[in-house]
């Protein structure tokens, strides 16, 4: 129980030894900094799941700010360090509009986006780039699956992230879980009159996070899928605009302001940028080529600390084995989403899925 005596938010002690076991076994393929504030969403998913050091105990309360404040950081300073990163992408946008970008998605310090140490060598196209993220930055609303769904017939499910009062949230016998797990499309009006969600500057504080409300129940979407389609549909520097708008939608999840900032970035990129090759109805087909088959183990689920996370076995992680892929440049075969398939099975399916979905 935290200092607002709200129940379901983990201990202290329990959020550290999670953590600290995390850091010990794990290691991502960027900087050290950079992995902390990835690996603290992490202990966050576990402490909502039972995972890891949790060993079955849910603590579906537990937020962003509690992990920072059990870990003894600033939460104003970790969000400002996650604002940064995304920050970053966007001077990127601006100078590749302005064909003033590297072919090198770096900084303008010359530090390669999001401290992945494999964009220092790799050359991209900065047009392609553009592409992927606002294909990649459309295919996550809400708007875009649902015209999917109808479509393509299948059945995808959605949510969106709201600022949440948890005090209310309690008082209506809900929980992060519930919120996150339950469709709640027919609530969200109700939502907003009851004061759950709240209105006005989008700024947390000890009452109020920002949190994912579920509006439909479905198999959901796989971003492995999406980066590789994207480059397989367009080119290499396509699939890492997927890969950063991705990025930015786990990263924005705990910054100073809150917004849906990849969906941002792809209108930005729609109304400024007058060599777009790519619509909307290209996002709703990268929106199905991603969608998860229900029951299907071919898919991989990869979050950005999976994605990141180096296999020593091989020296590889996940995006390095995707862009490898789509470049076709060799790769390792390793296991993806927890061993449930490898990287050559899943290539292997998606490359068909997108023959059946062209020749439909």
């Amino acid at each position: 129980m935290n200092k607002n005596h709200l129940p379901g938010v983990a201990p202290d002690d329990l959020i550290r030894h999670d953590f600290q076991n995390l850091e010990a076994r794990e290691t991502l393929r960027t900087a050290n900094y950079v992995e902390e504030v990835i690996l603290m969403q992490s202990v966050e998913g576990h402490a909502h799941e039972g995972h890891g050091l949790f060993y079955g105990r849910k603590f579906p309360n537990t937020t962003q700010d509690d992990i920072a404040r059990a870990l003894r950081r600033n939460p104003a300073a970790v969000k400002a360090d996650r604002q940064t990163l995304i920050d970053e992408i966007k001077a990127f946008v601006e100078r590749a509009i302005a064909e003033r970008a590297s072919g090198v998605a770096l900084n303008g310090e010359g530090q390669p986006l999001l401290r992945i140490g494999t964009f220092r060598t790799m050359t991209i196209d900065p047009d392609g780039v553009l592409r992927g993220l606002y294909l990649g930055g459309l295919r996550d609303c809400a708007e875009i699956r649902t015209i999917a769904e109808r479509k393509y017939g299948v059945k995808i499910g959605y949510g969106k992230s709201y600022l949440v009062d948890k005090t209310v949230m309690h008082d209506m016998g809900l929980s992060g879980d519930k919120l996150a797990r339950e469709g709640h499309a027919d609530e969200i009006e109700t939502f907003k009159r009851r004061g759950l969600i709240v209105d006005g500057p989008a700024e947390t504080n000890d009452h109020v996070s920002y949190m994912y409300i579920r509006h439909r129940v479905g198999p959901g979407a796989s971003d492995d899928a999406a980066i590789v389609a994207g480059g397989l549909l367009y080119d290499l520097s396509t699939a890492v605009g997927v890969f950063l708008a991705d990025a930015i939608d786990t990263l924005e999840k705990y910054v100073p302001c809150y917004s849906d900032q990849d969906e941002g970035i792809a209108e930005h990129i729609e109304k400024s940028w007058s060599s777009l090759d790519a619509s909307r109805d290209d996002a709703v087909r990268l929106a199905y080529l991603a969608a998860a088959p229900e029951g299907d183990d071919e898919i991989p689920d990869s979050s950005l600390r999976h994605l990141l996370e180096v296999d020593r076995r091989h020296d590889q992680c996940a995006i390095e084995s995707h862009l490898l892929f789509v470049a076709g440049k060799p790769y390792a075969t390793q296991e993806l989403d927890h061993g449930q398939t490898t990287n050559t099975r899943f290539y292997a399916y998606l490359e068909n899925h997108i023959a059946e979905a062209q020749g439909s």
